[in-house]
């Protein structure tokens, strides 16, 4: 079916807004040097910028946007004056594959609904009734893991233990294999193509036949089909007593204010952010964090003899805080606004590259380095410069979600195997919509049955 999310390819030139009084690149620099750079590596220009131009810098048009580095800036965009800004071009992208789902949504109206309904389904109450699942999905999957010591790809095991979890969970869905490799190969795909088009001056039209746009209407229109499918079946299967899954709760759920439901279109939506927000985000900080302990021995035999959850709780925040799920947030202002001694005119997109800050000596000791200690601090949670599900009325709604999910499979995978990092180091990260491996992950594990303590080694 024709995708009518896809933005248009001269969106861009026809907005100009006026940064030539925000210090960045221009000329050479702009158009050729940083041009490059993002195409081929755009964690190491978002880190290069801030390297020459600090706590901000501004691309003018076509791009029309400005970066920032400072916690007192972002603090600024995404509370003290959220509603001042909307959500910016990164997100325009991604609605050619998740539509206007609560993530991408910018009319205040439906999106006030949206989030009354679906905030009611990853609140306390409701994540602690998912948790027997997440330990029981978790333990069945680990089970299939052959006895004895054996190599393994985190990046497959955990993709699919989260996609497994997401099925039954958020959509109550027992996908076969090829419809399992379809889901996943297509949200890859969609994610990564929308990406690219943000940091390029021109995006080649969707209309244009290219074998990209091609391949990426393809994987489109197989999640839109599997999708409807399961909404479809839900609404013929009725209202359940006891519902057990996000999507059983959404298709008959209604606002307490205005009394109405989620449309199919609202619905489809909603389920295709899921996919890419309950799925890909928690397989990708499954992925970061397990490599971390695989790479960490001590810190790993320390959790391994710990008997207490903060310290797991420690362990994830730190993962999180090297490797965020989501690398990059955006937005634009939608009135003329300030930060510091600069003005921001209407409709600037507003960058803030979270993977470049959460690494930044200026706010974090010895920031590279793994040490889940320095979360024992509750203020640096609240950080400013901590940014992993955003901050403000916009923040990420299945943060209590995600968080015992993966507590979960690390509790559980901990205290049953023993993993080493097969390679030296982690690959490097490659920032897609989600921050991912370039490269497979591999680790030996051992059943810990079948090895002592003195088995760790330390780093």
């Amino acid at each position: 079916m024709p995708n009518p999310n896809m933005r248009s390819a001269v969106t861009k030139v026809l907005v100009f807004v006026n940064l030539s009084k925000i210090p960045g690149p221009r000329g050479y620099d702009y158009l050729v040097r940083f041009n490059r750079f993002f195409k081929t590596d755009i964690l190491g220009a978002f880190t290069q910028v801030h390297v020459e131009y600090g706590a901000i810098a501004s691309f003018p048009w076509p791009m029309n946007s400005v970066i920032i580095y400072s916690p007192e800036f972002v603090r600024k965009v995404l509370q003290e004056e959220g509603k001042k800004y909307i959500k910016g071009e990164q997100i325009e992208e991604l609605r050619a594959v998740v539509g206007n789902g609560l993530a991408t949504n910018n009319d205040q109206k439906s999106w006030l609904k949206s989030r009354s309904i679906i905030s009611k389904e990853f609140g306390p109450k409701a994540v602690q009734e998912f948790t027997q699942a997440f330990e029981r999905i978790t333990c069945e999957y680990l089970a299939g893991w052959e006895k004895g010591p054996k190599e393994i790809d985190l990046v497959e095991e955990m993709k699919f233990l989260a996609f497994k979890i997401g099925c039954e969970t958020l959509l109550k869905a027992d996908l076969g294999k090829e419809d399992s490799r379809k889901v996943n190969e297509a949200v890859d795909f969609t994610s990564h193509a929308v990406y690219e088009r943000i940091f390029q001056f021109l995006p080649i039209p969707y209309s244009w036949p290219t074998s990209k746009n091609k391949k990426f209407n393809l994987h489109y229109n197989n999640l839109n089909s599997l999708v409807m499918k399961l909404i479809k079946d839900e609404q013929s299967a009725g209202k359940k007593e006891k519902p057990v899954s996000v999507l059983e709760k959404l298709v008959h759920a209604v606002d307490d204010e205005t009394g109405t439901g989620l449309s199919d279109d609202e619905l489809r939506d909603e389920v295709l952010t899921m996919l890419l927000a309950g799925h890909e985000t928690s397989a990708h900080s499954l992925i970061w964090i397990m490599g971390l302990l695989a790479r960490h021995q001590d810190i790993q035999q320390k959790l391994f003899e710990s008997s207490d959850s903060d310290y797991l709780k420690l362990v994830i925040l730190e993962g999180m805080r090297l490797y965020p799920a989501f690398p990059v947030l955006s937005r634009k202002a939608a009135e003329d606004v300030t930060l510091g001694p600069y003005s921001i005119p209407k409709n600037t997109n507003v960058v803030i590259p979270i993977f470049v800050m959460q690494r930044d000596g200026a706010y974090w000791e010895n920031p590279l380095e793994f040490r889940p200690e320095r979360f024992a601090a509750a203020e640096q949670e609240k950080s400013g410069a901590f940014l992993p599900f955003s901050r403000g009325t916009r923040k990420c709604v299945a943060e209590l979600f995600a968080m015992a999910e993966i507590f979960i499979i690390v509790k559980q995978i901990i205290s049953k195997y023993h993993l080493e990092l097969v390679e030296a180091e982690l690959p490097a990260a490659q920032a897609s919509v989600t921050l991912k491996p370039v490269a497979p992950v591999r680790v030996r594990i051992s059943e810990r049955s079948l090895i002592g303590l003195n088995s760790f080694k330390s780093t």
